[in-house]
């Protein structure tokens, strides 16, 4: 049995956290024993513990941040020394072998795992240099990839878009975000539906995610005032928490300036978002800061057909014309046209939908996602026999003889 720490930069239940509650709650438990350190209380504590994860929670600032928070990271650094210190004490206590970082927010866990002579892994989920980086580190971009390279045995990517930060190195492995498809309660969506004012056919475009200036809200909102008048059922849902006031009242200011107040609905953060889903017609994935596209996931296994922006991550899930669409940028025209395009031709969208959710259930299941971090961390630990990586492996990092054997030819891999 293998002791596991892992570490998370944050207690909520966005996209790095809901591929690491994914990741805890599918682990081989006669392999691994994980338990999971927090910054603070938040849902995904009690989640984590519903899956038998014991936790801990030491309070930590984040080591990197957003660009105009760059000049308090020196500081946080000096406050986090003492959470440091407290990561190594619970992962000697806990006999731990592995320290598993999750999010480039945290150096907590690396620094603790350096100070015990333990292998650490670390799982990126940001986009860490060029343009649309999310996190900035006051030393720069290449810095930041030397610091992480250099103090983990391990460096699992979740696209190719995170990737491109780093330079080439055999400690990168990709790792796919990987989703748990449930079907819809039937009951529950109608419920939803109503709440929105939707009717039966009715027009309805969702956007997931925080809102944030990079998730592109704004830009969605603007050509839905553009479409106004063509489509007159047309109604746009934001499903997603505030994360900048200042932006939400920004956006609410111009729904109210293009009179689209019975148009568009801010449904918040929403556990029920399967059933939310299946209520849209199109969603539309604007994000330049995402590495990866969760969103465009949810909405395929959903059978949503997904209108996504060539940026981070998702060119390497949306095929255009085949199980989604892409525009090439976020402009407010180019999005109303796009939109308008797939509003005029719903014969496209069975073959849309099918596509989608296979792509989900055979390339971006959560089986293969738990399967390759398990890899990963038996690599780490010699706890088996590298064999020479398949044909098929592409840059995934190498493949386990007693894995391989284990998965067989069931479909699960």
């Amino acid at each position: 049995m293998i002791s596991i720490l892992f570490v998370s930069h944050s207690a909520e239940l966005n996209g790095a956290e809901l591929w690491l509650l994914g990741t805890l709650r599918r682990l081989d438990r006669k392999m691994f024993a994980p338990a999971l350190i927090i910054p603070r209380p938040g849902p995904l504590g009690p989640a984590a513990e519903k899956a038998n994860v014991p936790i801990e929670v030491v309070p930590m600032k984040w080591w990197v941040t957003e660009k105009r928070r760059v000049w308090r990271q020196p500081a946080a650094w000096v406050l986090n020394r003492r959470a440091v210190r407290r990561i190594a004490r619970i992962a000697r206590d806990r006999g731990v072998e592995v320290v598993f970082s999750n999010s480039a927010a945290t150096f907590g866990g690396a620094l603790a795992a350096r100070r015990l002579g333990l292998p650490h892994v670390w799982s990126i989920h940001e986009i860490l240099d060029g343009d649309h980086a999310f996190l900035h580190y006051f030393r720069g971009a290449r810095a930041l990839t030397k610091f992480i390279l250099d103090h983990s045995a391990r460096v699992i990517v979740n696209s190719e878009g995170t990737r491109a930060a780093f330079p080439d190195s055999e400690k990168i492995v990709l790792v796919y975000n990987g989703l748990d498809i449930r079907p819809a309660d039937t009951e529950l969506r109608e419920i939803v539906q109503a709440e929105f004012g939707l009717e039966d056919g009715a027009r309805a475009i969702g956007v997931i995610g925080k809102l944030y200036p990079g998730k592109g809200q704004k830009e969605v909102l603007q050509a839905v005032a553009r479409l106004a008048d063509r489509y007159p059922d047309l109604k746009l849902i934001f499903i997603g928490a505030s994360a900048d006031s200042r932006y939400e009242q920004d956006l609410r200011r111009l729904v109210r300036l293009n009179r689209l107040s019975r148009r568009v609905y801010f449904a918040g953060f929403r556990s029920d978002l399967v059933e939310v889903l299946q209520t849209l017609s199109v969603v539309v994935v604007a994000s330049v800061v995402d590495s990866f596209g969760r969103a465009a996931l949810e909405a395929m296994a959903a059978g949503v057909p997904v209108l996504a922006i060539r940026a981070g991550g998702l060119t390497e899930i949306v095929r255009h014309g085949e199980n989604g669409f892409l525009a090439d940028s976020r402009d407010a025209d180019v999005l109303s046209e796009a939109l308008a395009e797939i509003f005029d031709h719903p014969e496209r969208w069975p073959a849309i939908v099918d596509n989608g959710f296979r792509t989900v259930r055979e390339k971006f299941s959560i089986e293969r996602q738990v399967k390759g971090v398990e890899r990963v961390l038996l690599d780490v630990c010699g706890r088996t026999l590298l064999v020479p990586p398949s044909s098929d492996a592409g840059r995934e990092g190498p493949l386990f003889a007693s894995l391989r054997d284990r998965e067989g030819d069931s479909g699960r891999g």
